[in-house]
């Protein structure tokens, strides 16, 4: 098994929002309110390890971004660690710290806005390296002929401007652009989730071939499941700023063990139940600025207890490197679920 490269260890983010024109006013008047807090990230614990793809999937709100963020450094934790090859982030200093930085490099859903529309791609590509040492200045142009090339583009593009792409080749262009510092850890948030499908495939199998050729480490954050199916070795399920499922690609999409899970898989378009109306899980995911106590996902849950309402449930470890967060597996009868996500037999 390989060694960590990436750990997150307790890890919560909280965003403490600013009082609006009549609170402030209510405020100066003398009443009393308590600060509005964003619970992003509520104790999260996830590692990965170097040569692996990891899907985090989760709906939209749930964390998935912030935690990218916080692992890739652009975000400080509010409590808990992040570990970079067994070294804490926060205590790196100088060059330790100049080097994790540039070994993590992050990768963002729509290109046009993370690609600076003043800049030609030679400068948006070669501007890091250079200034980081990592080459000199002459050599810029061969440095960005060459990952031009590794992504798919002509490098005759080199002296255009983003707005001159395509979104699949503006997405090439960031993917080369991360590459151009060296990386060993891509967080790809989102990265194909603004293209079309027919691009998104292109992009995908872009990302499978930088793997081998580069050994890379990836944390792959979608809300697609199907693509995360495709692309992950393992697969990691967030709900409101908690994970509440990890275990293999196939573990995850063959025998789900969280309600939640479940819940994602039975919506998943499949062939064989194309004549389905498919509708979203049933209920609203609760505001991260008021999250339910015990398990967040009980209001939504068919199978909820009253144990659920009032206990977190634990991260627990079952087989195979699978874990879940759910109180039914202290049942002696809980629901099991088959690869569509929908109920089996209990198991007895």
């Amino acid at each position: 098994m390989s060694e960590i490269f990436a750990e997150a260890k307790n890890v919560s983010k909280r965003f403490f929002t600013e009082p609006d024109f009549a609170e402030k006013i209510a405020a100066k008047l003398g009443a009393q309110s308590d600060p509005r807090v964003v619970h992003a990230l509520d104790g999260v614990d996830l590692q990965i390890r170097k040569g692996e793809v990891v899907g985090l999937v989760g709906e939209s709100g749930c964390g998935k971004s912030t935690l990218g963020r916080v692992i890739a450094g652009m975000l400080p934790a509010t409590e808990g660690e992040v570990f970079i090859k067994g070294e804490e982030r926060n205590k790196l200093r100088g060059k330790a710290a100049k080097n994790t930085r540039l070994n993590t490099q992050i990768i963002f859903q729509d290109p046009m806005s993370s690609l600076n529309p003043r800049k030609r791609v030679i400068d948006i590509i070669g501007e890091a390296p250079v200034a980081h040492g990592l080459i000199k200045r002459s050599e810029k142009e061969k440095l960005v002929t060459e990952l031009l090339e590794t992504v798919g583009l002509d490098p005759s593009m080199a002296n255009r401007y983003p707005h001159q792409f395509s979104g699949g080749q503006r997405q090439r262009i960031g993917i080369a652009r991360a590459l151009a510092v060296k990386p060993e850890f891509l967080i790809c948030d989102e990265s194909i989730a603004a293209l079309d499908i027919s691009i998104q495939a292109q992009v995908i199998n872009l990302f499978m071939d930088l793997r081998k050729s580069f050994d890379l480490t990836y944390l792959f954050i979608s809300h697609d499941l199907s693509v995360v199916n495709h692309i992950a070795d393992r697969v990691v399920i967030m709900y409101l700023g908690r994970i509440v499922e990890a275990g293999t690609a196939e573990t995850i999409f063959e025998n789900p063990n969280h309600p939640y899970t479940a819940a994602l898989l039975a919506e998943v378009p499949r062939i064989d139940r194309r004549h389905r109306a498919f509708s979203p899980v049933k209920g609203e995911i609760p505001s991260p600025m008021n999250p339910p106590a015990g398990c967040h996902f009980h209001p939504r849950c068919p199978y909820a207890m009253d144990r659920c309402r009032n206990e977190r449930p634990v991260l627990r470890s079952l087989e195979n490197r699978h874990q879940s967060a759910c109180h039914l597996n202290d049942l002696e009868q809980r629901p099991l679920f088959d690869n569509t996500g929908h109920k089996r037999e209990n198991l007895s």
